[in-house]
């Protein structure tokens, strides 16, 4: 299907099941705090979690919602059978959000909303079947709102309710249509949840997952374009853990001291007296003319709730120790800063979080967050929080509005409803009032973690640029650079940029999921991608990029000057000039797999491919963005196929030209990787 008709109909981003789940064949009872049934061969069981049954209305009773009424949900735990294939079923179910609310229709996996966090060894090889039972049509209403108040409007989107909209109708027509991902994994691209290869009710998704990283927090979802974002809204997301025999050594919280924290934000529709239903509610800003037969451009969705593991605004007891936090923003869109409030005085607790690792795993030592720490969509921060100085006391965890640009974020814990944080709890953690034995993070986290820097990225490391903008509807758009030859000047599709080693003119090559395959690498090769953003100042959008198999570090951000670009021209009349450095925060200090992209700003990371093969994306993780457009492909293949492509591709390129034998070019070649171990140097094998 060409772009524009997919676009043309998609939009522009600006009953209970039975509590018995087959795995292998074999039945396990879940949640509860109970330990499931084994199965015959104990080796593949869903064990504990707690707080999933919540008790309260079966009709719409209030117009708000009260914070810390709930307790913490916790997911029941699934370790994988490495024999056979462990099945995991995507099944419809009921789900009570908040105890004031009517139940919520959901899609989730095994009757779990987060799904079970699954649990791996590293070098664990094992098999999922994602079955596809879900039944009727998706449980997220969806409208367009007019804004309201300042630019974007995000005023609209701080209530509940539709607002009088008319339900978008080709939304709910879409049945269930899954493909599911495992964010941060290794696994060859037949297995990677292709978002154009999903499976229909009655079908399985077949995964073999190599778990080959070293210990680290993913996390699991659907991916089926152009529903990924529905998709994840009804419910289809998980936390994923890899462990390894570093992490067993070390003096971490465990047990029921090491809790994963699944952040979302959520939206519910109202009824007739403006009371809270529960239903799930895709409410976005509409910025265009309503057009029959065309999707209205819109704003993408963020919601005025919180939820904390699928329950809004919960609370946790904890003892006055150290705990773990396992934390993943699975938003659609809204990034969260994160900090620590005591309730009593009001203001922020400095220095209590520590992070001892990021995306894809443990640092070399912890970093202490002064005041508050950043995570946009799909971005994973692991964390300790030792409570022994907070005995008997309630701490709140915020979300920290930001300023309006070129000003200081408002006070933690403050209401700013224009910049569409009109509620900024997250959660509260009530702590014990008995004295626990004090803890001290170990020194020495991750022996083989190294901080990169440019000089310890291999010389002949592919370069890769991708540019982020709008085009002339003002809409987000993803471009591929391509280096042009030397004299070329400006004009449509060219963009230069001003780098510190000299003026670069690149060709725009690639700009819709469909457009032709442009980037091929070899399996294993080093990488470096710079992601540019330009756009007017008043668009502040972020994109937080993802590159499926790829683990890669932060070595810079820079400022740029992007009012050269003219998205009707869609390239540049003069260089984009970059600007100061700007810092990498300690949320971003280590090895990744998603990296945010301020508006107008550079930022250059450096990574490498893992062994699996395939057609894989790169895209931005805000979903509504991702299914509207702003996601590319790349294929990784072994390094001799990749020489035979290449000469393939020269033959194609040069018609009637011989193919030659020489070297493959430089920016598809496979890499020289000397002495760079990955596996010794980023402890991610």
């Amino acid at each position: 299907m060409a772009a524009h008709k997919r676009r043309t109909f998609f939009g522009i981003a600006g009953g209970a099941v039975a509590g018995v789940a087959a795995y292998g064949g074999v039945n396990l009872l879940g949640g509860g705090g109970t330990e499931a049934q084994a199965a015959v061969d104990g080796s593949a069981r869903l064990t504990g979690g707690k707080g999933h049954d919540l008790k309260g209305p079966s009709q719409p009773q209030v117009t708000e919602l009260t914070p810390f009424k709930d307790e913490l949900p916790i997911p029941p735990t699934l370790k994988p059978s490495s024999r056979g294939t462990t099945e995991v079923r995507l099944v419809e179910k009921p789900i009570r959000l908040h105890s004031q609310l009517p139940a919520t229709r959901m899609w989730t996996y095994e009757g779990h909303f987060p799904g079970p966090t699954i649990e791996a060894r590293r070098g664990q090889k094992f098999r999922l079947a994602w079955r596809n039972e879900l039944t009727g049509t998706t449980p997220v209403k969806a409208v367009f709102v007019e804004p309201q108040g300042p630019p974007p409007g995000f005023l609209a989107l701080n209530t509940p309710g539709s607002q009088g909209a008319k339900e978008r109708p080709e939304v709910a027509a879409l049945t269930a249509w899954t493909s599911v991902h495992l964010h941060g994994g290794r696994q060859h691209a037949i297995s990677d949840g292709a978002p154009d290869s999903g499976v229909t009710r009655g079908s399985a998704q077949l995964a073999e997952y190599t778990n080959d990283t070293a210990a680290a927090h993913l996390f699991y979802h659907d991916h089926a374009m152009p529903v990924t974002a529905l998709n994840v809204m009804a419910g289809l997301l998980g936390n994923y853990i890899i462990r390894d025999e570093n992490e067993d050594h070390l003096d971490l919280p465990r047990g029921r001291y090491e809790i994963p924290l699944t952040i979302a934000d959520v939206n519910f529709d109202t009824d007739s007296k403006g009371r809270i239903n529960g239903q799930l509610l895709a409410k976005r800003i509409q910025v265009g003319p309503s057009i029959p037969g065309v999707m209205t451009a819109a704003v993408q969705f963020q919601g005025p709730y919180t939820m904390v593991n699928g329950r809004v605004w919960p609370y946790l007891d904890v003892e006055a120790t150290a705990y773990r936090f396992r934390v993943v923003n699975a938003s659609n869109a809204r990034a969260y800063t994160l900090a620590l409030v005591d309730e009593e005085s009001g203001k922020a607790v400095k220095g209590a979080i520590q992070v001892i690792g990021t995306d894809m795993g443990l640092l070399d030592k912890p970093q202490s967050v002064e005041e508050s720490l950043t995570l946009t969509p799909a971005e994973r921060v692991d964390v300790v929080i030792d409570f022994a100085a907070f005995r008997g006391r309630r701490l709140k965890l915020v979300n920290v509005a930001p300023g309006a640009p070129g000003a200081p974020p408002a006070p933690a814990g403050t209401p700013v409803p224009p910049a569409g944080v009109p509620y900024p709890q997250v959660m509260q953690f009530r702590v014990g009032k008995e004295r626990k034995r004090s803890y001290a993070a170990p020194k020495k986290l991750d022996p083989r973690f190294k901080r990169l820097t440019a000089s310890d990225v291999p010389r002949d490391a592919v370069e890769r640029f991708v540019m982020l903008s709008f085009d002339p509807m003002g809409m987000p758009t993803i471009m591929e650079l391509q280096e042009a030859p030397a004299g070329t000047g400006t004009g449509k599709g060219v963009v230069q940029l001003a780098l510190p080693g000299g003026t670069r003119t690149f060709r725009v090559v690639g700009k819709h999921f469909e457009d032709a395959t442009n980037f091929f690498a070899a399996a294993g090769s080093w990488e470096k991608w710079t992601f540019i953003s330009v756009g007017p100042v008043q668009q502040q959008i972020q994109h937080p990029m993802h590159i499926h198999l790829m683990n890669f570090q932060v070595l810079e951000r820079h400022a740029v000057d992007g009012t050269t670009f003219d998205t009707a021209l869609g390239g540049t009349t003069a260089p984009i000039a970059v600007k100061s450095p700007l810092p990498v925060a300690t949320s971003e200090s280590g090895w990744k797999d998603t990296v945010n992209l301020t508006p107008n700003s550079m930022v250059t990371v450096a990574g490498q491919f893992g062994r699996e093969t395939g057609r894989f994306m790169y895209h931005c993780h805000i979903l509504d963005h991702e299914d509207e457009g702003m996601m590319r492909p790349f294929v990784v293949m072994p390094a001799p196929v990749l020489t035979l492509q290449n000469m393939m591709l020269k033959m194609m390129n040069n018609p009637g030209k011989p193919a030659g034998g020489g070297a493959p070019p430089a920016e598809h070649g496979p890499m020289d990787h000397g002495s760079m171990d990955h596996s010794d140097m980023s402890a991610m094998g």
